[in-house]
Parts: structure tokens; sequence; C-alpha cells
């Protein structure tokens, strides 16, 4: 049995920019994707790649990014914050800590275009908890069928 989602759509938003490390002499380019799935009305993917290296994706809620055009915000491995040139976006990871800095105004449109697509408090329609489980649930029998033949 297939769960559909709440709400059937395929709408991405998605914007892609360069940053650099802050604070840094070097200018070495990070080439930064910001996507956005109505299917996961809740987070925004943030994939950060340098020249001839993979990309180094990372999974933020839709309003810290919002919330970081406006005022510093985030708790965790995801800081968001407005600079007096652009925006700064500090990461934390068990490899260590990077900072990068970028322009605003992509950013601003990307997150403008994301409220468009699922506004504020409409998330549920794209979205459903119940569904969610019994998606889950469903793929645990499936894997316990499998581990049974």
């Amino acid at each position: 049995m297939r769960i559909s989602r709440h709400k059937a759509s395929t709408d991405t938003v998605s914007a892609t920019f360069a940053m650099t490390f802050a604070g840094s002499d070097a200018d070495e380019a990070i080439t930064a994707t910001l996507q956005y799935s109505v299917l996961e009305p809740f987070a925004v993917r943030a994939t950060f790649a340098m020249a001839d290296a993979p990309g180094v994706e990372w999974v933020l809620a839709r309003d810290l990014l919002r919330e970081g055009l406006a005022l510093p915000s985030g708790l965790g491995d995801i800081k968001i914050y407005p600079g007096d040139f652009g925006l700064l976006i500090e990461l934390h990871s068990p490899a260590g800590r990077a900072v990068l800095h970028g322009p605003i105004a992509p950013v601003v449109d990307f997150v403008n275009r994301v409220y468009q697509t699922v506004p504020d408090g409409r998330e549920g329609e794209y979205f459903s908890v119940d569904a969610e489980l019994d998606l889950l649930s469903d793929l645990y029998v499936q894997r316990d069928k499998g581990l049974d033949a």
C-alpha cells in the first residue's frame, strides 16, 4: 500500500549563488544552492560546493532562513544572520566550523518564492503527519516481510 502526500504537487523553488568564507583573504568561491519542495513544506535543502569537490547538503527549517534575513537566528548546527554587506551562514559539524558570506538578495527572492508557493499555516495541505507515520509503518512491515522470506 502506497500512502500519498496530503496534497499532490511537484512544485519546487531553487536558487544558486556564490558565497565565500567569511573573514578569509582567499576568495575561494563556494556555490550555494537552495532547494525547496512542497513535498517537504517545512524544510529547505542547502548544498554548498567548492570547485572540484562534492557538495555538502544541510537541511534547515524554512522559518530559520526567513528569520535569519532580519535578525540573528539559529541555536544549533546552523546559524544565519544578516551582515553589513550580505548574509552570513554559520555551519557547525563534528569536522569543524565554517562561516560563509554571500549576497542577501537571492536569498530574499528565494524565501519570498517559497512562502508564495506554500504560505504560512498552509503546510498541512502538503504534509500529513498521519500519512508519514503510515508510510513509515508500511516500510517497516515490508522490511520485516523481506527478512522472513
